[in-house]
């Protein structure tokens, strides 16, 4: 398999892959292929997996991409302004995204799911149930805005408001936890809940918070529905 990072602020990922080789990409995010790649649709996890990523907003199946001859073609790009991470995986090693940011992984990648905090689910935007990919291979990533990463030495933790969070390495331990007091919660604009990060690894983070940027959008939709009026 080869690829190329396509763009600027606004990528999408070219795939090539030989006879015989294959990809697998969350639904809805195909840009093009070649006739000569197959796509077959595929439930995660059969149907309790399909079940989970309903759950948490995302489709609930992933499609294959098969070449059956020579050199196939695949485009595929994110649902919003952004950049591509490629997490390399070693045998073994795991990475866990938030289900928005997967965008593409190798056949040899593991797909199964990791259960997180309710209060992510209802309140941080992250979701109830993240993706959890296992290598050998690579992962590919679509982040909102620009991508800010932390590398956690295990000498401090980092707090982050969950709608930011694309993703972090399986070492990481994951919590959620309340702010620190309810006016924080109502007046400092970060939410109810922080995800707490402990140990060693790496964090890659959103610049922008899809669900607050979304919730913009809607209020200042409202706003110029009202003044049409």
């Amino acid at each position: 398999m080869e690829y190329k990072i396509l763009g600027n602020s606004m990528q999408a990922l070219d795939i090539s892959i030989g006879e015989g080789e294959a990809v697998y990409s969350d639904s809805g995010k195909l840009v093009s292929k070649s006739d000569n790649v197959i796509m077959t649709p595929r439930l995660v996890g059969g149907v309790i997996g399909a079940i989970e990523r309903k759950v948490t907003g995302a489709t609930g199946m992933i499609t294959e991409f098969r070449s059956s001859s020579d050199q196939g073609t695949i485009a595929v790009a994110g649902i919003m302004p952004g950049k591509i991470k490629v997490v390399e995986l070693k045998d073994g090693e795991t990475f866990i995204a938030e289900h928005y940011s997967f965008l593409a992984a190798e056949e040899s990648v593991k797909f199964t799911m990791q259960t997180v905090g309710l209060g992510a689910a209802f309140f941080g935007g992250a979701g109830l149930v993240l993706q959890k990919f296992t290598g050998p291979g690579k992962v590919f990533i679509h982040v909102s805005g620009d991508i800010i990463e932390y590398d956690l030495d295990g000498t401090r933790d980092l707090e982050v408001d969950p709608g930011h969070i694309a993703g972090f390495s399986g070492t990481l331990e994951y919590k959620i936890k309340f702010v620190d007091n309810i006016r924080t919660a109502m007046f400092g604009g970060v939410g109810l809940f922080l995800a707490r990060f402990t140990g060693t690894g790496n964090i890659v983070l959103h610049s922008v918070s899809r669900y607050k940027l979304s919730s913009e959008i809607f209020l200042e939709g409202k706003e110029q529905t009202k003044s049409s009026k």
